[in-house]
């Protein structure tokens, strides 16, 4: 997947040994572990059959879309889903935030995650910002991400396309985002719940 990254063969090869490695010596511990798979279009669709094959049932996995490749991969998701015969189980929803997960339950009980997103955007941070469309702000409002600075100062990030949004925690804590990423939660929340 990485190709840019890792040209080199061995490199790539080495990357993914350690990885099986680390996913092994976590389940031999007794530890969870979580495999997220990027499932960009059909030709894809046989890795996830093979990590399902490769690992026991304790390992979690989660696929998600590409957001680059839209509906080629979202057809190449219903495409695995109908090959592993699943069913729909719960959805996980968390008001506030764009991101949503469907579990389904495969025949053999084992239980596959598939992230999706949902159009949804801080009402006032978002209102005026220019990537406010549907093409260039895809993820819509996540949630917060912690970022440390060249400085090594945390910065509390409110959207992947505008950096320029970050602040300091302190700033962070002390400015209005905190009340606004609140109120579109409870708000949400009240919607949400029968």
């Amino acid at each position: 997947m990485q190709n840019a990254k890792f040209r080199r063969l061995a490199l790539a090869a080495s990357k993914i040994d350690a990885l099986d490695e680390s996913v092994r010596v976590a389940l031999g511990l007794g530890l969870n572990a979580r495999a997220n798979i990027v499932i960009p279009d059909r030709t894809h669709v046989g890795r996830v059959h093979r990590l399902l094959n490769r690992y026991s049932t304790r390992l979690s996995v989660r696929v998600l879309s590409s957001l680059a490749d839209g509906d080629a991969s979202l057809d190449a998701i219903d495409e695995l889903l109908v090959e592993l015969d699943a069913v729909p189980h719960e959805v996980h929803l968390i008001a506030g935030t764009s991101g949503f997960r469907v579990s389904y339950r495969l025949p053999n009980g084992r239980i596959l995650m598939v992230k999706h997103l949902r159009p949804l955007r801080l009402p006032e941070t978002c209102a005026g910002c220019r990537f406010n469309n549907d093409t260039d702000c895809q993820e819509g409002y996540y949630g917060v991400r912690l970022y440390r600075d060249t400085t090594g100062t945390l910065q509390v990030g409110v959207c992947i396309q505008r950096m320029d949004l970050c602040l300091p925690v302190d700033e962070f804590l002390n400015s209005g985002l905190p009340e606004e990423i609140r109120k579109l939660r409870d708000r949400e929340f009240q919607e949400l719940v029968p």
